[in-house]
C-alpha cells in the first residue's frame, strides 16, 4: 500500500497551480462570511452551502457552472416557521451550525444542526439537527419544513452506500467524549435503522474531530475529517475502511490538507468536502480565513483546491499535506450550452441573485423584495421592515425596536437591522438616510456588524441633553432633545446588559438644522486594519470624517461582518421611521 502510495504521489506532486491546460483562479471562490462549506453536482452544476449561525435566512445556496464564479440562488432556511427555535438562540456561536448539501436520483438533500449554546455540554437537546430536501433548488422557498433527526453532536451528513442503504455521519459533543459516530437513517422519518449511534474513528488525536464525511473510491469508505480546532490548528484529516461500519485505518501521513505552521496568507484551512466534475477529476472546498495580516473580520471563507485521486489516497494541490493560495490553477470546467433534458440546466446571466463578492446597487423599488444575499439577525419583526411604503418609493423603511444592536453574549431578541457580507478587504459603502428623530434615543444608521459585543455604526440619533452629555458631548445644554451624527464602536461584552449599552469610544456631532434629515453615510475600508467613517448632505461630495475604527476589534469568531442599515429606540420602540435609499457596495480589491 506504502509503495502504491509513493508512485500516485510522485506522479500526482505536479504543482497544478502550473499544470500544462491548467485553469487560473482565485481564492476565496465565496468570500465573506462562508464557513463549513459543502458541496454536491447535478449534471454540469455545482452547488453549495454554507453555516448561516445567527443569520436569517440561513444555509445560503450557491451554484456555479465553471466553479469560478458562485450566484447565490437561495437559502435553505427562508420561512420563520421552518426554524422557529432561531428566535430564541443566542451566543455568538449559536445558531445553524455546518450543513452538507448531497443530490441522490433527482432530490437535493441538506443536513443541519440548530445549536444552543446556553445550554449545559451534557444535554444533548442543545444538538436539534434536522434535514431538508427539494427537487429544485432554484424554486422560490424551494426547501421543505425539515425532518427533525436524533444525533448526539452536530455537523451531519449523509451517504448513500450501494446497496441502498442511507448512512448518517456526525460529531459527538467533542466536549463530553469526542470521535465520529454514524447510524442508518431513514430519510422519510429521520429514525435510526441500525439502532444507536456507533463510533467510526476518533481522528488523529487533534482538537475537536468534525466535519465529517464519507466517500466510497474502489471498494474502500474514506471518512474526511476536520480537527485542530477552527483555529490555526485547523487541518483536514482522513482513514478509510473496507466496510461502512468500519474498521477505520488512518492514513499514514495525515493531515492531507492544511496552512497550519506556515506563514502563507490563508489559515485555518479545514473543514472539506469532496466532488468531482463531469470530466471526472476531484475538486474539494474549505474553509479560510485572511490571517495574513492578522486582520480577519470576514470570518472564514470558502476556499477551492484540486484533488488528484489516482492512487490508495486524495491528493490535495499537488502535495501531502497540500496549502492554499490566493492564486491557484486547476483543471477548471468549461461550461456547455444546456443539456437536452436537463430540467436544471441554467445560465449565470438568466438566474436572478448575486455573484459571490460581486458590487451592488440597491435602490429598493417598488414591488421588489430583499434580495436572497440580504442578512437579518436572528427571526426578524417584519412589521417594522417596509419596502417602498406609501408615499416612499425607492426606499427601505426601518422602524427601530426596543432592542439595539448590542448586548451580552447571551441576549437573544430581534433588533431592526439588515445587511449584506462583508466580501473584500477593502472596499466602500454608503447609502442615503431621511431620519428625523424626536425621542430621546431613536437611531438608525449604517453599521459594520460581527456580533452584538464587536460593531461599529454610525448615524443619526436625537438625545436629550443630558444623554448627549452623558454620552460624550458635555457642551449640550438644558435638556431639550436635539439631533448628533454619532460613530460608536462596541467592542467589549462582559458589561453589556438590556436594550440600552454604554457607549463605548463615542464620537458625537451635533447636526446643524440643514443636514438633519437628509444625510449620506458612508464607511469605507481604505486598507486591511481600519474601516473610516464619513457623512455628507445628500447630494453633496463634501464628506466630512467622524471618525475611524480598528478591523481588528471587528475580527475573530464563528461569523463574519455584515454591512448593513439599522434603526433602534434604545430602549424603546421608535416612533420615527427611517427612510434608506440608494444603498452601493463597492469592492476596492
Amino acid at each position: 500500500m506504502l509503495l502504491r502510495y509513493l508512485l500516485s504521489a510522485i506522479s500526482a506532486a505536479v504543482d497544478v497551480r502550473s499544470a500544462p491546460g491548467s485553469g487560473t483562479y482565485s481564492n476565496p471562490v465565496i468570500p465573506g462570511f462562508s464557513p463549513d462549506p459543502s458541496c454536491t453536482r447535478r449534471n454540469g452544476t455545482f452547488f453549495c452551502v454554507n453555516s448561516s449561525f445567527n443569520a436569517f435566512p440561513g444555509v445560503p445556496v450557491y451554484a456555479s457552472r465553471d466553479l469560478q464564479h458562485f450566484k447565490q440562488i437561495g437559502n435553505v432556511i427562508s420561512r420563520v416557521e421552518q426554524v422557529p427555535g432561531l428566535a430564541t438562540t443566542n451566543g455568538t456561536t449559536s445558531g445553524i451550525w455546518a450543513a452538507t448539501i448531497r443530490e441522490n436520483d433527482g432530490t437535493f438533500y441538506v443536513t443541519t444542526t440548530l445549536v444552543f449554546d446556553n445550554k449545559d455540554q451534557l444535554d444533548l437537546t442543545r444538538w436539534q439537527n434536522m434535514l431538508f430536501t427539494t427537487k429544485n433548488p432554484f424554486a422560490k422557498e424551494a426547501w421543505s419544513d425539515p425532518i427533525p433527526f436524533y444525533f448526539p453532536g452536530y455537523d451531519t451528513s449523509l451517504f448513500w452506500d450501494d446497496d441502498g442503504k442511507v448512512w448518517v455521519q456526525g460529531s459527538h459533543a467533542w466536549h463530553v467524549y469526542p470521535q465520529i459516530q454514524q447510524y442508518q437513517i431513514d430519510l422519510a422519518t429521520g429514525l435510526s435503522l441500525s439502532g444507536d449511534p456507533q463510533a467510526m474513528w476518533n481522528g488523529t488525536g487533534g482538537l475537536a474531530p468534525e466535519g465529517p464525511h464519507v466517500y466510497k473510491k474502489d471498494g474502500w469508505y474514506y471518512l474526511l475529517l476536520a480537527e485542530g480546532g477552527t483555529g490555526v490548528g485547523h487541518m483536514a484529516t482522513m482513514a478509510r475502511a473496507s466496510a461502512i461500519t468500519g474498521p477505520y485505518e488512518p492514513f499514514e501521513h495525515n493531515p492531507v490538507l492544511t496552512n497550519a505552521n506556515t506563514t502563507l496568507y490563508w489559515q485555518t484551512v479545514g473543514h472539506t468536502d469532496i466532488f468531482t466534475d463531469t470530466a471526472g477529476n476531484y475538486w474539494a472546498v474549505a474553509l479560510s480565513t485572511r490571517n495574513g495580516t492578522a486582520n480577519f473580520p470576514m470570518g472564514r471563507e470558502t476556499i477551492l483546491t484540486p484533488v488528484v485521486w489516482s492512487g490508495d489516497w486524495p491528493v490535495f494541490n499537488g502535495a501531502v499535506p497540500g496549502h492554499i493560495y490566493p492564486q491557484m490553477s486547476g483543471p477548471l470546467p468549461v461550461p456547455k450550452s444546456a443539456v437536452a433534458g436537463e430540467s436544471l440546466a441554467w445560465e449565470l446571466a438568466s438566474t436572478s441573485g448575486l455573484l459571490a463578492g460581486a458590487d451592488e446597487y440597491q435602490n429598493f423599488e417598488p414591488g421588489s423584495t430583499f434580495p436572497l444575499h440580504y442578512l437579518f439577525l436572528r427571526l426578524p419583526d417584519t412589521s417594522k421592515y417596509a419596502i417602498s411604503p406609501p408615499g416612499h418609493p425607492f426606499t427601505l423603511a426601518l422602524k427601530g425596536s426596543a432592542l439595539n444592536l448590542t448586548g451580552t453574549d447571551r441576549r437573544t431578541g430581534n433588533p431592526t437591522f439588515v445587511g449584506r457580507r462583508q466580501t473584500q478587504v477593502k472596499f466602500y459603502a454608503s447609502v442615503d438616510l431621511s431620519f428625523t428623530p424626536t425621542q430621546d434615543g431613536e437611531e438608525a444608521g449604517l453599521t459594520i456588524f460581527l456580533t452584538q459585543a464587536q460593531h461599529f455604526d454610525v448615524g443619526v440619533v436625537a438625545l436629550s441633553g443630558a444623554s448627549a452629555r452623558a454620552q460624550g458631548y458635555p457642551e449640550a445644554q438644558g435638556d431639550a432633545v436635539e439631533t448628533y451624527i454619532r460613530l460608536r464602536t462596541v467592542t467589549t461584552s462582559s458589561s453589556l446588559q438590556g436594550a440600552v449599552d454604554p457607549i463605548s469610544k463615542p464620537a458625537i456631532l451635533p447636526l446643524a438644522q440643514d443636514d438633519q434629515q437628509r444625510l449620506s453615510l458612508r464607511v469605507e475600508a481604505p486598507n486591511e486594519t481600519s474601516y473610516e467613517f464619513s457623512y455628507a448632505q445628500q447630494g453633496s461630495n463634501q464628506w466630512h470624517v467622524i471618525g475611524s475604527g480598528d478591523a481588528t476589534e471587528v475580527s475573530g469568531g464563528f461569523v463574519g461582518t455584515i454591512v448593513g442599515m439599522f434603526a433602534s429606540g434604545n430602549g424603546a420602540d421608535s416612533a420615527t421611521v427611517a427612510y434608506f435609499s440608494n444603498f452601493v457596495y463597492t469592492g476596492k480589491d
